[in-house]
């Protein structure tokens, strides 16, 4: 059954920002969803996700590295087999690492780009990210921090959200989750995730 995920990314304008402010937020992100993986080169890297993870996991990783605006991530996501398993995922092979790599390759101006085996899939799931990536483009500092700690803690209130980002009024969080669409995100999340499943 081909129901590996691969994703192949790096950070955008890297060099403008301290590698040690983001360094650790982008190692804490794909920790967090990742069943394994490598960063190299400096600001690429490379993992290995549960499907049901995937979406919020690169949403995760935009809210992260955004936070340090001008700091981005471009992701490409393969879907298919690994033939060939080594502990460092740089030495395992197989077509979701092909399709992650030419997903990667393609983006252009792109920065989510997704291919599998199955071209209507392809479609259907690059035409939603690239919408959706034209929100995250979009988000400033403030926003991209609510809306990380926002899907740490799916469950949390407004208010516990608050306690939480250390903000000193709800109005902030509110203000910050209606400009970054958070809403419209997690519906991208959502369905993107039960489309994919179908495939699984």
């Amino acid at each position: 059954m081909k129901n590996h995920i691969i994703i192949t990314g790096d950070v955008i304008n890297s060099r403008a920002q301290d590698i040690d402010n983001w360094m650790p937020r982008l190692e804490a992100s794909l920790k967090r969803y990742s069943i394994r993986y490598d960063i190299f080169r400096g600001d690429s890297f490379q993992a290995e996700m549960k499907l049901e993870d995937l979406f919020q996991a690169i949403f995760h990783l935009k809210a992260s590295l955004r936070m340090f605006e001008p700091n981005d991530v471009r992701v490409g996501i393969g879907f298919g087999d690994i033939s060939y398993e080594d502990p460092d995922i740089k030495k395992s092979s197989g077509s979701a690492f092909v399709y992650s790599g030419e997903s990667f390759d393609q983006l252009g101006r792109e920065t989510l780009s997704f291919k599998s085996d199955y071209p209507e899939l392809d479609a259907q799931l690059n035409l939603i990210l690239s919408l959706a990536s034209t929100i995250t483009d979009q988000w400033k500092v403030g926003a991209a921090e609510i809306v990380q700690v926002a899907l740490e803690h799916p469950n949390a209130t407004q208010k516990e959200l608050l306690e939480i980002s250390g903000r000193k009024h709800q109005s902030q969080v509110s203000l910050h989750l209606s400009k970054a669409h958070y809403t419209k995100i997690l519906q991208v999340i959502q369905y993107c995730t039960k489309e994919l499943k179908k495939y699984a």
